[in-house]
């Protein structure tokens, strides 16, 4: 054999043996790819079972979530809510009348008390009402029950017991809504109390009829019940189209003690309430006024105002009040007030205004300028 024979075999056996381990090396590839492959599939499977029972977690923390949210929900709603009353009058005001002049500043009344409403129609409500009495001539002021009643509410019918809110003046005072610069006619010419001891009833019959009537001492909430008799009102409220309503009243407050004339009150309202004007007119009869026969009273109050911009309203109002027979021609007198309301923050309300009161005896008139403030929490 010679040499190139030799080496031709020679570099034929080194090719076979580099194609065999060759050959072997890509073998020993395919099993480790497919060994990976199935590693990935084990751990596709180890994550889809991770992912499984996260899900599961998540989905008991959210159905523990959301039942702990109902509970607290249904908590609220069994306690209801509340709210604090802290309710001030602030005035400062100039007085002039035959030539003599009075400055002073005043704080008519201060309200503090507490409400709160539950979710089954219970409410509760008291209110302490700091103020000076007119029958007390000094500086000193006093602290009187203004309400202090249970009330519930269902299906259009409402009752409320203890030192209830009347119902004589009730719409009128949501009508003005300035009783921080002078209370309504009933309150103003003392025709009736703006709280008594005793209940009241309202059923709404349609959207558009509703009665009240309610059964009180009739001696407001500064006096003890002092007599046998009680006031028993009785009143209906129309609202025939949006923002128009009309209103007819009557009372009867029985004294049942010799001498003395049961008392009948009558009132009629009707009124206009938008979110640009108000006008609203109302008339007033009392017979037997303090119980003293033919001692009649009657007048009436007519209110309107604008809103000139969204934080001012202009306002005037115009009330008369008379007796028959002039028996208290001293307090018989025709009254108007103009001014200004302004709104800075719905906790705080600033009127400056003008009034004058036209005495019916012929007395001088009285000419007075006030800068009233009420804040309101």
């Amino acid at each position: 054999m010679n040499f190139k024979a030799s080496f031709f075999i020679a570099l034929l056996f080194l090719f076979c043996v580099s194609q065999a381990n060759a050959q072997s090396s890509y073998e020993d590839i395919l099993e480790k790819i497919e060994e990976l492959e199935e590693e990935i599939e084990e751990l596709k499977e180890k994550n889809k079972e991770i992912e499984e029972k996260a899900k599961s977690v998540i989905e008991k923390e959210e159905k523990k979530e959301d039942k702990e949210e109902k509970k607290e929900d249904e908590e609220k709603k069994k306690k209801g809510k509340g709210k604090v009353i802290l309710r001030g009058f602030v005035n400062f005001n100039s007085q002039t009348q035959g030539g003599e002049t009075n400055v002073a500043f005043k704080l008519d009344r201060m309200y503090l008390g507490y409400e709160h409403s539950f979710d089954n129609g219970l409410k509760l409500k008291g209110i302490i009402d700091f103020g000076k009495p007119s029958a007390i001539d000094d500086y000193q002021y006093l602290a009187y029950i203004k309400n202090a009643y249970v009330g519930w509410t269902r299906k259009g019918f409402t009752i409320n017991a203890g030192m209830i809110q009347t119902t004589q003046s009730a719409l009128q005072e949501k009508i003005w809504a300035k009783r921080y610069i002078m209370m309504v006619f009933h309150d103003q010419y003392k025709f009736g109390s703006s709280a008594d001891l005793g209940f009241s009833m309202e059923y709404k019959f349609t959207d558009w009829v509703k009665a009240d009537f309610m059964m009180v001492n009739g001696e407001g909430y500064k006096k003890l019940q002092m007599n046998k008799g009680f006031l028993y009102g009785l009143g209906f409220t129309f609202n025939p189209i949006e923002k128009l309503y009309v209103r007819l009243y009557a009372d009867l407050n029985n004294s049942r003690l010799a001498g003395e004339s049961n008392i009948y009150g009558y009132s009629a309202l009707m009124a206009y309430k938008s979110d640009k004007f108000t006008l609203s007119g109302e008339f007033n009869m009392m017979q037997n006024y303090k119980n003293v026969a033919k001692h009649n009273k009657l007048g009436c109050s007519v209110f309107g105002s604008v809103k000139a911009h969204k934080l001012i309203d202009v306002y005037a109002r115009y009330d008369f009040i008379t007796s028959n027979d002039k028996w208290d021609i001293k307090n018989d007198k025709q009254t108007v007030v103009a001014g200004f309301e302004i709104l800075p923050c719905k906790y705080v309300k600033i009127s400056p205004n003008f009034r004058m009161e036209i005495p019916e005896n012929g007395n001088d008139c009285k000419y007075m300028a006030y800068l009233n403030l009420m804040f309101n929490l």
